[in-house]
């Protein structure tokens, strides 16, 4: 089949939870179909893939968005009764690429990675034609309008507001989306029961994230193991949940384990900390590391790895990856929501400052016991987080006709050869 994927980020390299899925969904669909890509950039540093990616794809189209800029435009919609985040990730200069590719291809099928690209079939000229015809897939990942109500619920007065205001529109732009396409995909079962009007839509399925078991694998030799009781938690930390939850972490909880377990250390990892996450690390025992080349070299010298996150939607990538390469993980019930690990003997599940600080201590004091719940959590994501597995789906609902091919280097191998596609700005 002929294909256009639309992301609202170029899905390379798969650094952070929505390029992880995207990355590997268009990885699956370029085996069976011709895919056409069109995404958008708003970060720079993202320039340097756009060769990599382009290889990959029979065309690639790309937008560039400044995000500042963007940001103030995006908040007319407050004057349309519009979702804030369907202007942010709207660009005319993209859409008027994906509609030249519609103009020459006959396109089979449209997949749309999180809800902002929906406005690319909406606005379309070919959307009472071509578009109509076809298949329309949306991979919403996470039901946003549910993430924003409860930044609402957890904000005080003067920012709440807007939060609620998103969560309105965005729930009632969900629902037009179910509405209109033919399939719509959430990352859980917990997902689908947050659907605005409930998870019986007749379209609404779960299709599960999956982990690179082989690039992610226990690694436990000596050099990487850790000298002394090492925490570490991995995520991007310019993102709300993540530095909520940390901070919640290093000021209520590990005080509390300092306490009890002598010389632990805490270590954040993850790219863009903002101001307030740099500030943790000037506590005693609390290491921000930025950006790091490789996230498995501080996953393999863990002791315990936590996942503290109190505002949570979908399923918790990093989770998944610390339980791929053999670790004990305590994390919250809202970061547990979504993912099929047995509490208490895949991972461990603690809530409050106290359970939370006992639960890491005790791990911290009993490795045994520690790499006893790794183990087990190896084994849990080997049986249930395999991406082949759960995206067969897809093939389902895109039926292979002829196959492609992919490159078989490294997940985050950079290849060479292929000149850069245009790069367009907005």
């Amino acid at each position: 089949m002929k294909v256009i994927f639309l992301a609202h980020r170029i899905p390379f390299p798969p650094n952070k939870g929505d390029k992880i899925r995207a990355f590997n969904i268009l990885r699956h669909l370029t085996k069976r179909h011709e895919v056409y890509l069109a995404c958008l950039m708003d970060d720079e540093s993202d320039l340097q893939f756009v060769p990599e990616i382009g290889q990959r794809v029979s065309r690639l189209v790309v937008d560039r968005i400044r995000p500042r800029m963007k940001k103030l435009l995006a908040l007319r919609g407050l004057l349309r009764s519009r979702p804030i985040t369907v202007g942010y990730f709207y660009s005319p200069g993209l859409q008027r690429q994906i509609d030249d590719i519609i103009d020459a291809v006959d396109i089979d099928a449209f997949v749309c990675s999180s809800s902002p690209m929906a406005e690319y079939l909406f606005r379309s000229r070919h959307a009472n034609a071509k578009i109509r015809t076809a298949i329309k897939v949306m991979d919403l990942i996470d039901v946003d309008s549910c993430k924003w109500r409860q930044y609402a619920e957890q904000s005080p007065v003067w920012t709440s507001w807007i939060y609620r205001y998103e969560a309105k529109y965005l729930a009632e732009y969900e629902k037009r989306i179910a509405r209109t396409f033919d399939h719509v995909l959430v990352v859980s079962e917990q997902e689908k029961s947050v659907f605005p009007g409930g998870a019986d839509v007749p379209n609404l399925e779960a299709m599960s994230n999956g982990v690179d078991l082989e690039f992610f694998k226990p690694n436990r030799s000596e050099s990487h193991a850790p000298s002394h009781p090492t925490l570490v938690f991995t995520g991007a930390m310019d993102y709300r949940p993540n530095i909520e939850g940390i901070r919640w972490f290093v000021e209520s909880v590990f005080p509390r384990i300092q306490a009890a377990v002598p010389g632990v250390e805490l270590l954040i990892v993850g790219s863009k900390p903002t101001p307030e996450v740099v500030r943790l690390g000037r506590l005693e025992g609390v290491v921000v590391t930025g950006f790091v080349e490789d996230v498995r070299v501080y996953l393999a010298r863990a002791s315990v790895c936590i996942v503290p996150l109190r505002v949570a939607r979908g399923i918790q990538n990093k989770a998944l990856e610390a339980m791929a390469t053999g670790n004990a993980v305590v994390c919250t019930p809202q970061a547990h929501e979504g993912i099929r690990a047995t509490p208490g003997k895949e991972l461990v599940i603690a809530e409050g400052t106290d359970d939370f600080s006992a639960a890491t201590i005790d791990l911290l004091l009993d490795p045994a016991k520690a790499g006893r719940l790794g183990m087990a959590a190896r084994q849990c994501v080997e049986r249930e987080y395999s991406w082949e597995d759960n995206l067969r789906l897809l093939d389902r609902i895109l039926p292979v006709r002829s196959a492609a091919a992919w490159p078989t280097d490294p997940v985050l191998g950079l290849g060479r050869g292929a000149g850069a596609p245009g790069v367009r700005s907005a």
